[in-house]
């Protein structure tokens, strides 16, 4: 016979077992939800680095969901969108394409500047939402004529450390053997030079492409930035600079790890490269809805009008001591498309003999 005393022991065990499961239950749905809701920013994230404009709509044809190249695109609250004059062949052409699995036209949207062509398809998703993507076709142009311009210049950075190579081979046999090591060391320089300027070709290419997705996931960008920093101290040390990082302990947010880490890693190499005296210093910044990197030097300072050139392709401040550094004028730019497909921005302050801050600011 089970006494009063061991009932209510079997009841309290009960109870706590209850409770335990109860409790694994409600952390299992909240790791659930966590998970979701980073998925969700990482939706986000990726259809906002699309490069055309993308409208989610559903059956009565509101607006759900569009992206930045959408809003620069229309030129409009989303709420104006479909009552604005300059979007009438728009509406027009949602309207004829409704029950359509798809739909494509050009169509002109009308604005402050004249008439920008734009390429409009729309998909139908299911019974209840189409999306509307948006492109640009005067961007398209443009684009297509800087990289023309890009291929003449990649050609010509190209021509010049094979030129260098191919001489310096059909002179190699025909000189002493005394002269033909400090021939062969120019040689492995032009050759590390070649591939390096290759290495930044493809990573630029890849950078700008859209084919080629960012991925963002939970990383801790402090553990990731140390770890790139110290690659660099050998260098450092070997200049006599300090290399520092100023950062909290922890700053975990969604970033795609590969671009986040050639970011850091051209800027650290570019600010130990020019910098002759004092050192280096990198700091991860943590806000309410965004995050910072900040990399500020001692070096020579850029003057005021250089700066708004310093992410193009092969720009050079001072071209013959770039080369002479081993640089390729791509790194900024390879930053500058990254920073911009991960949604952020990038910005330099410099000031001439004090050195330069470069700053790039990445949403969580």
């Amino acid at each position: 016979m089970i006494t009063l005393d061991a009932t209510l022991i079997v009841i309290a065990i009960a109870a706590v077992a209850l409770a335990w499961h109860e409790r694994r239950a409600r952390l299992r749905l909240a790791a659930r939800q966590e998970n979701l809701d980073w998925q969700n920013i990482a939706l986000r994230r990726t259809l906002s680095q699309l490069s055309v404009g993308f409208v989610l709509l559903d059956d009565n044809d509101v607006v759900r969901f569009q992206n930045q190249v959408a809003d620069d695109i229309l030129g409009a609250a989303l709420a104006q969108y479909w009552g604005a004059a300059q979007h009438v062949e728009l509406v027009a052409f949602l309207q004829s394409s409704k029950g359509m699995a798809s739909g494509n036209r050009e169509i002109d949207i009308l604005k402050s500047e004249g008439k920008l062509l734009v390429n409009a398809i729309v998909l139908e998703v299911d019974n209840e939402h189409r999306v509307l993507l948006l492109q640009n076709l005067e961007a398209e142009a443009q684009a297509h004529l800087r990289l023309r311009e890009f291929v003449a210049n990649a050609s010509h950075e190209l021509k010049t450390p094979i030129a260098a190579i191919v001489g310096m081979l059909d002179l190699l046999p025909r000189l002493p053997s005394e002269k033909r090591i400090e021939l062969t060391e120019r040689l492995q320089r032009n050759a590390t030079s070649l591939t390096k300027l290759v290495d930044d070709l493809l990573t630029l290419s890849r950078a700008e492409t859209t084919s080629s997705p960012i991925s963002p996931q939970p990383c801790d960008v402090v553990i990731a930035t140390r770890e790139i920093i110290d690659q660099f101290q050998l260098k450092a040390n070997f200049k006599r600079l300090t290399l520092e990082l100023d950062a909290p302990d922890s700053l975990i947010t969604v970033v795609d790890g590969l671009a986040f880490s050639r970011v850091i890693h051209n800027l650290v190499e570019n600010a130990l490269t020019y910098t002759e005296s004092g050192g280096v210093t990198v700091r991860l910044i943590d806000n309410a809805s965004s995050w910072m990197i900040e990399v500020e030097d001692s070096g020579p300072g850029i003057e005021s009008e250089h700066i708004p050139q310093l992410f193009q392709r092969f720009f050079r401040v001072d071209a013959a001591r770039s080369r002479k550094l081993g640089g390729t004028g791509l790194g900024l730019s390879i930053v500058r498309n990254f920073v911009e497909r991960m949604g952020g921005t990038v910005e330099v302050e410099s000031a001439i003999d004090k050195g330069s801050v470069f700053r790039v600011e990445l949403p969580k």
